[in-house]
């Protein structure tokens, strides 16, 4: 009897996870975006090749976007304004939620740096001068919210002559 209620409970489906839904295995573009926000873009670039089969009209732009991406990191040292812009963009095409981990001090040194030093400037007064640095970190990235944000107080407080800190 107690053989035959452990081969009931062995062939019955296990209980769904909470939300009902059951729960599956990541396919192979989102297992290659993983692997990318990690930084493995060989591992990345494999993975998508493996889901040409079965998601080719969303691995083959993926593959070119992971194949320019690269191209691009092997310059890291030296890239341009318009070639920050694009590591950018090719990062938010392929992983559009979160930033890579290879992005972040490129975001760093072209979009967040200037930012910080923007702020700097603007506190000792040179508010027209910070300008200046926001307007760089928005030729690589145009849809930044937070450097619209700081360039349209930074215009104000340069018409009206003010610091950041409110002339402390």
């Amino acid at each position: 009897m107690l053989s035959l209620a452990l081969a009931v409970l062995v062939t019955q489906a296990p209980p769904l996870p909470p939300g009902g839904k059951q729960m599956i295995a990541p396919t192979a573009i989102e297992t290659a975006r993983l692997y990318f926000l990690a930084g493995d873009l060989t591992t990345s670039r494999e993975w998508c090749e493996r889901g040409l089969k079965r998601e080719a009209k969303a691995c083959k732009p993926l593959l070119k976007d992971l194949a320019e991406y690269k191209f691009l990191m092997s310059k890291f040292e030296e890239l341009t304004l318009d070639e920050a812009k694009q590591v950018i963009a090719l990062d938010r095409r392929i992983s559009p939620k979160d930033q890579g981990k290879p992005t972040k001090p490129i975001f760093e040194r072209y979009v967040s740096g200037p930012m910080t030093r923007a702020k700097l400037w603007a506190e000792q007064g040179a508010a027209a001068e910070a300008v200046r640095f926001v307007e760089d970190a928005l030729k690589v990235d145009p849809t930044n919210a937070d450097a619209r944000a700081l360039l349209k107080q930074l215009t104000t407080l340069a018409d009206a002559g003010v610091s950041l800190d409110g002339g402390r």
